[in-house]
């Protein structure tokens, strides 16, 4: 199983570099959808101006976003082909998973009892269910449209548990999220503030970097090996 995984996320990573198209149009989706959530961030709700640019930020950060995974999906089968109309459908197969999440933990919130094993359940469902659950809906949307999604339901369900997914995803979770967490944790001080803002300016890259092409190669990893399933 190990060497098997290990075998389609390096073929999902050769089929990114391999991709040109793909891989720009990510990596601009990518700084665009940063750039939005800063100035989401930053901006503050003063004038009519700042408004405007708080509602057009509002609007672009979730089409950027399904844009990413549109092109994360489909890249590894050679066709990263992006349509409002493919982007619709990730769209469509989202909203009941996070409805579904956000249930769910508006239940957890409730409970006063056994706090660390509720924190527990809370952070996996967020970090763990929720995200492969959509990647597989995300997949079988893309490969099947969205009537089949009810039908094959329960395949959706298993292949997002089977233990091989899992262990992709493993994988990816550590360079997508656990890798840059502790670049950004570091905390490196320098007599010199260039220093020490040339330092932090790098951090913020290499995370960003790291962030961008660890998700898409666990997604474009999934992506591959439900296709070498439904082969077999």
């Amino acid at each position: 199983m190990c060497s098997g995984s290990f075998r389609v996320m390096f073929s999902a990573g050769r089929l990114l570099f391999k991709s040109r198209r793909a891989l720009l149009i990510l990596v601009i989706a990518w700084a665009g959808l940063l750039t939005a959530v800063y100035l989401f961030a930053s901006t503050r709700e003063a004038t009519i101006f700042q408004l405007l640019l708080t509602l057009v930020v509002v609007m672009a950060a979730p089409a950027l976003f399904f844009v990413l995974q549109a092109v994360s999906v489909t890249y590894a089968d050679d066709r990263p082909v992006i349509r409002i109309r493919q982007i619709g459908k990730l769209i469509v197969v989202s909203l009941p998973v996070i409805a579904l999440t956000l249930l769910v933990i508006h239940g957890l919130n409730k409970v006063q009892t056994h706090l660390t094993l509720v924190t527990t359940v809370r952070y996996l469902l967020i970090t763990v269910v929720a995200p492969m659950l959509t990647i597989q809906l995300w997949i079988a949307t893309s490969r099947s449209g969205l009537r089949s999604i009810l039908k094959g339901l329960r395949d959706v369900l298993r292949r997002t548990f089977a233990p091989q997914s899992m262990f992709v995803y493993g994988c990816g979770f550590l360079i997508f999220a656990l890798i840059p967490y502790v670049l950004l944790q570091i905390n490196i001080s320098s007599e010199r503030p260039w220093a020490e803002f040339s330092v932090l300016v790098v951090r913020m890259a290499v995370s960003a970097i790291l962030i961008l092409l660890g998700w898409v190669t666990t997604v474009g990893a999934l992506s591959l090996l439900n296709r070498e399933t439904e082969d077999v």
